[in-house]
Formats: structure tokens, C-alpha cells, sequence
């Protein structure tokens, strides 16, 4: 299942089992190859399985609903849960096998079931338990057993099977992030060098026209603080705010010439020390 909720190649797609029907109505039993070509397995997967007791043996050669339904379970669940013991899940539904009368849901329906459930949850993106929950009633709402402990079973099962799925897609999605680490580890990309920038004061083009002040201290100010505006894109802020302070200070403390001769001399700004 990918993030958008639709079902990966080998998972249960939307349409549950009603295809699989279809091909065992129209020939009455599917072939090995046609079984793979189904499921996107292997043959000799689907062998194993047989010969270690997960799937019913076919007959004559073909495989019906049964084995079906229970292949493409076990194919549903298996990057999660081992086959042996989804065994064990289908057993905790329905019995051991060849006991029919403690069979309370065919794995078909099951297995549609399933691919509904994460076809809801996948569009409402909600796997929290009440939310999986709340998927699960919808859909075995039509489900009815005279055994009070059936519906109990089912919804325990297909509560395991959908984080089954979700952990499956999950550890997919893992592996690919960590397959770019990797190839990025393996394939660094060069970083371009950026050569250092000396600090400059005098950024002002010579063909740059200042504009016109009305007195005499705002042009101060303006000019000072059009090369500080500069400077500060290519020059730490700490090595020019006090030239910014000096400006203001200078400006407002400018006096009529009148009074010069009451005020002490003191050095202009730009040869001024700095103090922190």
C-alpha cells in the first residue's frame, strides 16, 4: 500500500477476490502459471508453501478458491508476519484444517474483507486503534454468525492483518529513504567554494549620484548611512553599527554656529574611537 492508499503489485488490491471469481468461474481452477501471473509470485514460492503445509494441495494440478484465497493471504501479510504463523492467525479464525464445522468466515471473504479495510484506511489516513476499529465495524457490518464469539475473531484478525500491511509499507518506504543515504554517502556531491570577502566601506559607484540633502547634517546622515546599508551585506553588522550610532549622534548634537565657540572641540566622528 503506498501513501495515497492504493495497493502495491503482490498486495490485496480494492477489488478483493470478485477477479480471482471471475478466472475460476470462466475455467474452474487456475494453473500454477496463472497463479503467478495473479499473485506475482514465484512458482516455486507457491510450491513451498504447499509442501510445508501453509496451502492446500491443488487438484489435478489446479488451484481453486481455497488455495487462492489463502496464497494471496499469506502473500498480503508476509513481509510482516512469517507464513507459519499466518498459519496460526488462519487457524485462530477458523479452526485447523479439515475441520469445517469450526470454519466461521471463508478466507475469500476474508481476504475481500481486508482489502477493504485498508482501501477506507487509506483514504482517511487514520491508523489509530479506534480509528482502524471504526474501519473494521463498517466493514463487517453486513457479517453475521450465530457463534457470539465470530465477530470477535474476525475483527481481532483483520485488526492485525491492516498494521501488518501498514508496518509492510511502512518498512518499504524505510528502505528506500536509506537507499538515497546511502547512494549520497557513496556519491558525495563537491560543495562550491565561496572565496571570502574582505570588508569594503566604499561601495558607492562613482557614477552613483547622491541626492540632494536640505541641510547639511541630514546628508551626513544620509550618505553615512547608504554605505552602511551596503556594507552590511558583505560586512559582520558588528563591525559597523557603531558607525550607524556615531552618524545619529553627530547629527543631533550639531549646534548654530553662533554657539560654537561655547561648545568644547571635539573630534569628528570618523576619527573617533570606538567604544563598545
Amino acid at each position: 500500500m503506498d501513501s495515497k492508499g492504493s495497493i502495491k503489485q503482490g498486495s490485496p488490491d480494492d477489488k478483493g477476490f470478485a477477479r480471482v471469481k471471475m478466472l475460476l468461474e470462466a475455467t474452474g481452477g487456475l494453473s500454477l502459471s496463472q497463479v503467478c501471473a495473479v499473485t506475482g509470485l514465484e512458482g516455486t514460492t507457491i510450491q513451498n508453501w504447499v509442501k510445508r503445509g501453509y496451502v492446500d494441495n491443488p487438484i489435478g494440478k489446479m488451484y481453486g478458491e481455497v488455495q487462492i484465497a489463502r496464497i494471496l493471504i499469506i502473500n498480503s501479510l508476509k513481509e510482516c508476519i512469517i507464513p507459519a504463523r499466518i498459519v496460526l492467525l488462519m487457524n485462530y479464525v477458523n479452526g485447523k484444517p479439515g475441520l469445517s464445522n469450526q470454519a466461521i468466515i471463508k478466507e475469500s471473504v476474508l481476504y475481500d474483507y481486508l482489502c477493504e479495510a485498508l482501501k477506507l484506511s487509506g483514504q482517511s489516513d487514520d491508523y489509530s486503534k479506534s480509528g482502524v476499529e471504526s474501519i473494521i465495524n463498517n466493514v463487517i457490518r453486513d457479517y453475521s454468525n450465530p457463534n457470539p464469539d465470530a465477530r470477535i475473531k474476525i475483527r481481532k484478525a483483520l485488526t492485525l492483518m491492516i498494521f501488518a500491511c501498514v508496518c509492510a509499507d511502512v518498512k518499504r518506504k524505510v528502505e528506500a529513504m536509506m537507499g538515497q543515504i546511502l547512494n549520497e554517502l557513496e556519491n558525495p556531491q563537491p560543495v562550491a567554494a565561496t572565496p571570502a570577502k574582505l570588508p569594503k566601506l566604499e561601495l558607492i559607484s562613482q557614477t552613483e549620484q547622491a541626492p540632494e540633502p536640505q541641510e547639511e547634517a541630514e546628508e551626513t546622515v544620509i550618505e553615512g548611512r547608504k554605505k552602511v546599508s551596503q556594507a552590511l551585506r558583505e560586512w559582520d553588522i558588528s563591525s559597523v553599527e557603531r558607525i550607524i550610532i556615531d552618524h545619529d549622534e553627530e547629527a543631533r548634537n550639531k549646534v548654530p554656529l553662533d554657539e560654537e565657540d561655547k561648545k568644547p572641540a571635539s573630534k569628528p566622528w570618523y576619527v573617533r574611537k570606538s567604544t563598545k
